[in-house]
């Protein structure tokens, strides 16, 4: 029996090396989950941007009125033309809400008008992840341009 050589793992082997990999995924695990949120997180920030942007090219390129709804109770943002004629919504995806529209107010559903050829108004949309991590859209009333602000620097 001495001379014979083993092939293979033994079952100790194969345990120990299963341990050893889970301890490594149950360390990296949050890690990992913690990134993608912040990546989910932005990729909404980004379409909130991309959103209300459009919303002022369509008020100067149409020459109306753009409103635009933001609830915080359905986690909707919307916006219409004043003649009803174009309406679009964004998705905020999977785990993330809208916290906060700064200034606030005492309502849980603000409208915002973008008026053409107008400065738009100075308003912040409070995005939070579901893992706590916020940032903050808004437009610049001055360039007009959206501008994202991660609020956990």
């Amino acid at each position: 029996m001495l001379g014979r050589k083993s092939r293979g793992i033994t079952l100790l082997e194969l345990l120990v090396a299963m341990a050893i990999a889970g301890m490594i995924l149950a360390i990296s695990f949050p890690s990992a989950t913690a990134g993608i949120d912040g990546v989910r997180l932005q990729a909404a920030g980004r379409r909130v941007a991309a959103f209300l942007n459009v919303a002022r090219g369509r008020a100067d390129r149409e020459q109306l009125p753009v409103e635009i709804l933001i609830d915080l109770d359905a986690n909707r943002m919307s916006a219409v033309t004043a003649d009803g004629q174009w309406e679009r919504s964004v998705d905020l995806g999977q785990g993330v809400r809208i916290a906060a529209v700064l200034p606030e107010a005492e309502s849980r559903s603000r409208r915002f008008l973008v008026l053409p050829g107008v400065p738009p108004p100075r308003f912040f949309v409070q995005l939070d992840s579901s893992r706590g991590r916020s940032l903050r859209v808004g437009v610049d009333p001055l360039s007009g341009t959206p501008q994202i602000e991660d609020s956990k620097r």
